[in-house]
């Protein structure tokens, strides 16, 4: 309890002492306020400004983009039906039975269901 309230009011006077420097503290003829707004005003850097803005909408589309497509669902054929159908004919006796298993465990499942 003590340990955070002289980091708070340690922290408070170091933030303190940062706007003392920033808004009071002559640099020259301005302080340094004064010169950061002054730059910021500049053509140069509204130039810039607005080049991060587009490519900062940019980057958000393409990453909005690539989650969508990350998250939608897909349809699971597991390549079947990109299989010729003459190896689809050889492979029916090896694999044939295994379709006729899961029918028939469909069938009973459905019949204990009801």
């Amino acid at each position: 309890m003590i340990r955070r309230s002289i980091r708070l009011v340690w922290m408070g006077a170091v933030l303190a002492f940062l706007a003392y420097v920033l808004f009071l503290v002559p640099l020259g003829e301005r302080s340094a306020f004064e010169h950061l707004m002054r730059v910021i005003n500049t053509e140069e850097a509204q130039e810039l400004g607005r080049g991060v803005s587009a490519a900062t909408e940019r980057i958000t589309r393409q990453i909005g983009e690539q989650v969508h497509d990350a998250t939608k669902r897909v349809e699971v054929d597991a390549g079947a039906s990109q299989v010729p159908e003459v190896v689809a004919d050889q492979l029916q006796g090896i694999v044939g039975h295994s379709y006729e298993r899961e029918r028939r465990i469909e069938g009973a499942r459905q019949r204990e269901s009801e």
